[in-house]
């Protein structure tokens, strides 16, 4: 059964996003996720989703492979991006 999610591709948001969360948290997150050893490399592959079923905000990253992983909760942070949210079906 799929469900409905909000995704943000903006890549300027994204940065700013990444620039308050910080080197360390950032990392951390990583290594927390077992993402330390293949870290994102370019910036096109970030986006930020919204599930509304349990209404959490959380940032992923998706990989030239096509392999979508979770990096880390984003709600609470002030750069959330507030416009372009395109509305897709996540299975």
């Amino acid at each position: 059964m799929s469900t409905t999610v909000f995704r943000n591709y903006d890549i300027k948001c994204i940065k700013a996003l990444l620039k308050e969360i910080g080197k360390e948290r950032y990392e951390g997150a990583l290594k927390d996720n077992g993402l330390f050893e293949s870290k994102p490399i370019v910036m096109d592959g970030f986006f930020v989703e919204y599930e509304t079923d349990t209404q959490d905000v959380n940032l992923y990253y998706k990989y030239p492979s096509r392999v979508v992983c979770f990096i880390m909760p984003v709600l609470g942070f002030w750069n959330v991006p507030h416009d372009h949210w395109v509305r897709e079906r996540k299975k």
